[in-house]
């Protein structure tokens, strides 16, 4: 049994240990513990021949937003490897000028800095391969084409053609094959119809009897089938066709081979999966027909989604894992709140999104909550109608055609009109 003097003893020694614990509680660096709200700072912005340098005090990423006068950016640059405190950005699809130049800076904490406007006379900007991915402007509808470098195009729908009560958009198709100097009948090489919704499919009518040298793609066994008029004229002009199936791509099937003597990269991570649905209306099941593909040139992934729902997405996921990651994507379902999943982003960590929709034909699509989680996921997105104003890093509001042109290190955004 302990006597008082030894209770006394342990007692005061239980006092020692306690002070010398809040001692070092105190010298503990407690700034770990405190949130960061000092924006990243943005220093040493340069022109090296054709590439614009910069460095942040902390890790961030960042954008690159030029144009050639003082406050108007029509270019936006993002490089893959962003992320540290040294960036870079590649000039492309300018000549030599005068440009001025601004980056906004965004640190993991979500805190945001930009530097202050700067000019520099750009005298050579180097002669590089690009490829180049538009979404065009057809209102509430998709039309998408890919120019590769080898001089392969590639249309990914059509957009409306207003038959059957939509808005035709054949027009603004035309208005941008002509300003890309894309001509009949071989301009495009290839042709996709996602799915059998006329928004998607219609422009191929009008497109199909005059750019009739052309292979011609649909998903495979679709849960709803494309019209005889659209499959028929494929027949009536001798178009060689294929169906396409998850899984394949540019490695095993020739007719995705766009560009080899690139290195670009193309694979089909759905199609046809509506009919695989336990449950949905035809219009749900439509949707999920639609043909998802993933270029990559170079170090830079695009997908594009269709008309897709979290349906699609989960198996997508649960096939390829991630072997979804991209920088660029093209927001599913014109922004509706039954695609673009939490998950989806996560797998995917894309940079850039596209989104086609028009407000003035139809304001039940867009839906707001799929901005949110864009935002959250620090997603620059552009939309095609002139309705919407993009938040995150961009200071002014895109619209019209949304062109991606990349060197496969740096990818660069421009909003534009062909009309």
């Amino acid at each position: 049994m302990r006597n008082r003097a030894d209770v006394l003893q342990i007692g005061l020694l239980g006092v020692l240990l306690a002070v010398a614990a809040l001692s070092g509680c105190s010298e503990r660096d407690e700034s770990y513990y405190r949130p960061d709200l000092d924006p990243p700072v943005v220093s040493g912005l340069r022109e090296e021949g054709g590439r614009i340098a910069w460095e942040t005090d902390e890790d961030a990423i960042c954008v690159l937003a030029y144009g050639s006068a003082s406050g108007v950016y029509d270019h936006y640059a993002y490089h893959v490897d962003d992320g540290g405190t040294a960036h870079e950005a590649d000039l492309i699809d300018v000549g030599p000028g005068t440009y001025y130049f601004r980056v906004i800076a965004t640190d993991p904490a979500g805190n945001e800095g930009a530097a202050a406007e700067t000019s520099f006379a750009v005298a050579s900007v180097p002669d590089v391969e690009t490829m180049r991915y538009t979404t065009v402007d057809v209102g509430w509808g998709d039309c998408h084409v890919l120019e590769f470098p080898g001089g392969t195009t590639v249309m990914v729908d059509a957009g409306d053609d207003g038959a059957y009560g939509g808005v035709d958009h054949r027009a603004d198709v035309d208005a941008f094959l002509q300003a890309r100097a894309i001509t009949a009948p071989s301009g495009i090489d290839y042709m996709v119809a996602t799915h059998a919704h006329r928004d998607h499919y219609g422009g191929f009518i009008s497109l199909l009897p005059r750019f009739n040298d052309t292979f011609f793609m649909m998903p495979d066994q679709p849960a709803i089938p494309f019209p005889y008029e659209l499959t028929r004229l494929v027949t009536d002009y001798g178009i060689p066709s294929a169906s396409l199936v998850a899984g394949m791509s540019s490695d095993t099937d020739d007719f995705l081979d766009w560009d080899p003597a690139h290195g670009v990269k193309v694979v089909v991570l759905s199609a046809g999966a509506g009919k695989y649905m336990p449950t949905g209306d035809d219009a749900s099941r439509g949707n999920n027909d639609g043909v998802v593909l993933k270029v990559t040139f170079g170090e830079v992934d695009i997908i594009l989604c269709a008309d897709t729902e979290f349906f699609v997405e989960q198996r997508t996921i649960k096939r390829f894992g991630l072997d979804v990651r991209a920088e660029v994507f093209k927001v599913a379902h014109h922004a509706n709140d039954d695609a673009t999943s939490e998950e989806w982003l996560h797998y995917m960590q894309p940079r850039v999104g596209f989104i086609s929709n028009s407000l003035a034909e139809n304001d039940g699509v867009f839906d707001q909550s799929v901005i949110n989680l864009l935002r959250d996921y620090d997603v620059d997105y552009y939309v095609t109608d002139r309705a919407y104003r993009n938040a995150g890093r961009r200071d002014t509001a895109a619209h019209g055609n949304l062109t991606i042109t990349t060197d496969g290190r740096t990818y660069t955004v421009m909003a534009w009109s062909s009309s």
